[in-house]
């Protein structure tokens, strides 16, 4: 070392120093050497991920997240989805066979205070893989910082709110106050009401209950039963022989109407002639029948001299006291004293 001059010397030391950074950077930075594909995962948050987050299973890292792209909603015409952002994933050809159509992919962080990173769930091992360049939809994160935001809001207003208002908040709060008061008294002052009150529901319950019991024991019992039974026969016994009853409706029916399609037109106005005719002596008679009840009507009420004569039991008493007398005496009928 002593014969290498200055400039030799520094060289070298600038060489190791190049090749401890390789080191690092090597071990720090997870560069993989060996042969990776490629995953594209859609996001609508995905966090705080940037290039270079590690991709897991569980704790075992299996690629790197080699960019994130923003898409801003715009058509994806290969997936027909509108992704706001679009991480690309370079994965272990050494687990592609392990990564599954149904996998899930998620943002997630390696400890609390640790930087995000994308983890994977792999899936159903009945799946087929999935292929080089494949485009999956991800899982978002829960959204704190928007959480914390909406709640700030919301209480910002809610304090605004008691602000502007507290003149009726405070009357509402009397008010409520009051009544719960005057509720308490009224409640004290009818004590012995209000248990009579729920003694008579009681009994009322008690006494429905025993109705029902009894209306179930009526609807379950053998009379209501047999009645069933026999209009359930009756039923049977109508439904069989109507069909033939019907059917003997249809042919008298069909017989009519053969035996007015063979009558000509001269015999069917003689028919209506008849008909009217004997709807006239229907109405005749019909009159005659009114005189002869208004009649029996006159002579019940003791009207006209029928019925004083029929109807009044003097003159019948009369009469017969002299039918008797001339049963008796019937030199009466020629001879006058």
């Amino acid at each position: 070392m002593k014969g290498l001059s200055l400039e030799v010397r520094v060289g070298l030391l600038v060489l190791v120093a190049l090749v401890l950074l390789g080191g690092f950077v090597f071990i720090l930075g997870g560069v993989e050497l060996g042969d990776q594909y490629d995953l594209y995962v859609d996001f609508d948050n995905p966090g705080n991920v940037q290039p270079g987050a590690p991709v897991n299973v569980g704790s075992i890292q299996i690629g790197t997240v080699e960019g994130v792209e923003y898409w801003g909603g715009r058509l994806d015409p290969q997936t027909g989805r509108r992704p706001l952002i679009r991480t690309h994933l370079r994965v272990d050809e050494n687990v592609r066979e392990t990564i599954h159509e149904d996998a899930m992919f998620y943002v997630t962080s390696q400890s609390v205070l640790g930087e995000s990173i994308i983890a994977v769930d792999p899936g159903d091992p009945e799946r087929p893989a999935l292929e080089d360049g494949a485009i999956v939809q991800g899982v978002d994160p829960p959204r704190l910082d928007l959480a914390l935001a909406l709640a700030y809001d919301l209480l910002e207003n809610l304090s605004k709110l008691l602000r502007d208002n507290r003149e009726e908040l405070g009357t509402l709060l009397r008010s409520a106050a009051n009544m719960i008061r005057q509720m308490d008294e009224l409640l004290q002052e009818n004590d012995n009401r209000l248990d009579a009150i729920l003694a008579n529901l009681e009994r009322a319950t008690e006494q429905t209950n025993e109705v029902l019991d009894g209306a179930n024991g009526i609807v379950n019992g053998q009379r209501l039963q047999r009645t069933l039974r026999n209009v359930d026969r009756t039923l049977a016994s109508v439904s069989r022989d109507i069909d033939p009853i019907l059917e003997d409706v249809r042919g008298i029916t069909e017989q009519g109407n053969e035996a007015l399609g063979a009558i000509g037109p001269e015999q069917q106005d003689e028919i209506r002639t008849a008909i009217h005719e004997a709807s006239s002596l229907a109405e005749e008679a019909n009159a005659t029948i009114a005189d002869a009840r208004a009649i029996v009507s006159h002579i019940r009420e003791g009207r006209g001299t029928v019925g004083a004569f029929v109807m009044d039991e003097e003159i019948y008493d009369d009469i017969q006291e002299m039918l008797r007398d001339l049963k008796h005496n019937p030199w009466k009928l020629f001879w006058r004293e």
